[in-house]
């Protein structure tokens, strides 16, 4: 009988569901084990039981399908019974406890045993046995120290190899517990034997030297920021490359790390802290939220979006959804178009992920770089590392594809991992300079004219007063998360975070066509006044040579004062045709001119009636 009041230990249940979310969702072990509802769990225990289990699914399924327990046992949850199998067959080899679970998957038993050696060929119960990478800490110690401080230890360092590719992967092959080298490509990185332990070392435990594969090591390789320069790494924790990108560039210069959520962001701010990389700033906002203004000094780019984890080691990744993927992709579009379009003097980004599908690599490259409104180029990733190296991307992307980098684990002894190198064309680098040195004029996005493109006054006010305003951000065991995956980072599975960068553009181009609207309605104002103002002028001449053509007498001083008048009038009209003075000035010339007419019109008219009286005298005193 079983005893159904006994509770299935609580540690297996927790693997269970972490097992179940790795294969449905695509996450991450390490990374679903920073929560902290398992701070009291024993996570290497927690991590050892998951690792056994996802490294031999495919065998349980095929034991599950021999003996059909799956259909008999309807109450049974699947995944509690592969872990459960997993720590009878190749774990403790015993179950503990007398739950019902753990006492049906025992009585299966002699089945499971029966089948696994009848069928040792066919099942896959080796993993790859991938080396041990260390990366030196460099801010806190030198390589050579490092060198000196394992050999102290009982190590042998062997040279690594000045010959081939293929070379350099056969001697570390054949490293034994012993040896360790140093990385063909990457010179902090050592390399010792598959399973070497090194999590309770002293320099580890001091964070002289960190856990790190080859693999990660490549993108801050080939972004090859100089010491000085300013780079911004989009998606930081846990900071494995962000800490890697200040040891390469000595703490000299300035490293932007930005990370969204809160958990991982505590997690990239004790990481910075504790490596010495003081050159970095981190950044608790989303990366897209980062306006073209807010950080016009960023010169290089790393960029390690959420992706499916379908290169870890860790990660089975044969469930993923088709629409889940989807929208994968879509957010990772979104980070690279950001990273090309809004930052005007950036000059390098490297883009990678911990996925080994298309759809989150060479297809994103080439959708993004071909609708890109900033020209940007894929460079050839073989051709940087000088032939010394045998992954690229597929050709059915065209020449981009194959100018991509991947890492796999069967032949480069990595995890899985895709690596693409993108430089802006100088000409348009030199273009965004020119543009964003103009006072009051934003780069144009695509499909809106240029003429369009002038910001208000109080906008672009504000933007100055924002650069002006420096941000400060608190810098605050192993990690391995060594990629964003989607757990913790974007709820995806209904695309109610994912974040839309349309409505600025919409809201930005509104109101320049408003700002376009008034400048033509103040055109058309100004227009209607001049005409109106020639009009009067005209009509004040007009009225002016009929008063002097009724009222002529043919006297030369009469004439003489007519002539100057006209003249006068003309020219007045023709400066107030061609006059580009202020309105304050146009105001007091008419009012100066107003007083000269009445003036001059006075005058002449005192003159004619003086004239009349006279001649009226002059018939008066003929008639008598």
């Amino acid at each position: 009988m079983f005893e159904h009041s006994v509770k299935v230990p609580r540690h297996y249940k927790v693997a269970a569901n972490i097992f179940k979310k790795v294969s449905t969702e695509g996450g991450s072990v390490k990374t679903l084990l920073y929560d902290n509802k398992l701070k009291h769990f024993r996570t290497n225990v927690l991590y050892a039981l998951i690792t056994e289990t996802i490294k031999h699914a495919a065998d349980i399924d095929k034991i599950f399908e021999n003996c059909s327990i799956l259909e008999k046992e309807t109450r049974l949850d699947p995944w509690l019974a592969k872990v459960l199998t997993a720590e009878l067959l190749f774990g403790k080899k015993s179950l503990p406890g007398k739950s019902k679970p753990e006492q049906t998957i025992l009585s299966y038993k002699d089945q499971f045993q029966t089948y696994t050696t009848d069928h040792q060929d066919d099942l896959k119960t080796e993993a790859i046995r991938r080396p041990r990478y260390v990366r030196i800490n460099t801010n806190l110690l030198t390589t050579s120290d490092a060198i000196r401080a394992f050999q102290d230890e009982g190590y042998r360092f062997i040279r690594c190899t000045s010959g081939s590719y293929d070379d350099y992967l056969q001697q570390i092959q054949g490293l034994t517990e012993e040896d360790f080298t140093q990385d063909f490509h990457v010179k902090t990185v050592f390399v010792f034997a598959p399973g070497t332990k090194l999590h309770e070392h002293e320099l580890y435990l001091e964070n002289k030297i960190i856990l790190q594969d080859k693999a990660t090591a490549m993108a801050v390789h080939l972004l090859a920021a100089p010491s000085g320069s300013v780079v911004f790494d989009m998606c930081a924790a846990p900071g494995m490359k962000t800490t890697q990108l200040a040891a390469y560039m000595r703490n000299e210069g300035k490293i932007y790390a930005s990370e969204r959520n809160e958990k991982r962001y505590q997690t990239l701010c004790d990481f910075v802290e504790r490596t010495g990389s003081t050159c970095v700033e981190t950044m608790h906002k989303d990366s897209l939220e980062i306006k073209r203004g807010d950080m016009d000094d960023v010169e290089y780019i790393l960029l390690d979006p959420s992706c499916s984890g379908s290169g870890m080691e860790l990660c089975v990744h044969n469930y993923i959804e088709a629409t889940r993927l989807a929208k994968l992709t879509s957010l990772q579009e979104k980070f690279l178009k950001h990273a090309m379009n809004s930052f005007p003097k950036a000059k390098r980004i490297v883009y990678s992920t911990c996925s080994l599908f298309p759809e989150e690599n060479e297809r994103v490259i080439t959708n993004v770089v071909k609708t890109s409104r900033a020209k940007w180029r894929v460079q050839d990733v073989n051709e940087l590392l000088k032939g010394k190296w045998n992954n690229f991307g597929s050709a059915m992307y065209g020449s981009m594809g194959t100018r991509c980098l991947y890492a796999r684990p069967e032949s480069d002894l990595t995890t899985g991992f895709f690596l693409a190198v993108l430089d802006r064309d100088e000409k348009d680098l030199e273009k965004s300079l020119r543009n964003a040195n103009k006072d009051g004029v934003e780069d144009v996005p695509k499909g809106i004219n240029e003429e369009d493109s002038v910001i208000s006054e109080d906008k672009f006010k504000k933007r100055r007063n924002n650069e002006k305003q420096s941000s400060k951000f608190d810098n605050t065991k192993d990690i391995d998360g060594e990629c964003n995956v989607i757990n913790n980072i974007y709820d995806v599975e209904d695309g109610s975070n994912l974040p839309y960068v349309d409505d600025a553009a919409k809201k930005r181009k509104k109101n320049k066509q408003e700002q376009n609207e008034l400048n033509e309605n103040n055109s058309e104002e100004i227009f209607v006044k001049n005409k109106k103002k020639k009009n009067k002028d005209k009509d004040k001449s007009d009225k002016i040579k009929g008063t002097s053509s009724e009222l002529a007498t043919g006297d030369e001083e009469t004439q003489r004062k007519k002539k100057k008048r006209k003249k006068y009038i003309e020219d007045k009209v023709e400066i107030d045709e061609q006059s580009d003075l202020t309105e304050l000035v146009k105001k007091k010339k008419k009012k100066h001119d107003n007083e000269n007419v009445v003036s001059n019109d006075d005058f002449e008219i005192k003159n004619v009636s003086a004239k009349k009286k006279k001649k009226k005298k002059n018939k008066e005193l003929e008639c008598e």
